[in-house]
């Protein structure tokens, strides 16, 4: 299992907007692989806002898939003219233990 997270910083008062654009139909719960993604959001701090979009993958291939992909390429376009947009880093954590209740 792999989960990936993009941290997006926003300016303040920006980021129920942008993580709405994560809830319309993009092209990567369609894809080989994918499991789930979760959208994050953190109080405003310091004038700006974080979104974590997290998305979980059964493994590397598949995520790279997602990346090589037409529609990862459609679901980005423009992103990078966004001026709410302060900042991103992604990460990729491999998962090596899950707890459930009662486990």
């Amino acid at each position: 299992m792999l989960v990936v997270t993009n941290t997006i910083k926003v300016k303040e008062g920006h980021g129920a907007a942008l993580a709405e654009r994560f809830g319309g139909s993009n092209g990567v719960q369609e894809m080989p692989g994918f499991v789930r993604m979760e959208v994050w959001h953190s109080a405003a701090k310091d004038g700006a806002e974080e979104l974590k979009i997290s998305t979980v993958w059964e493994n590397e291939e598949a995520f790279s898939g997602w990346t090589a992909s037409p529609a990862f390429r459609e679901s980005h376009r423009g992103a990078g003219r966004n001026e709410a947009i302060l900042g991103a880093s992604l990460d990729k954590y491999e998962l090596l233990l899950s707890r459930r209740p009662g486990e």
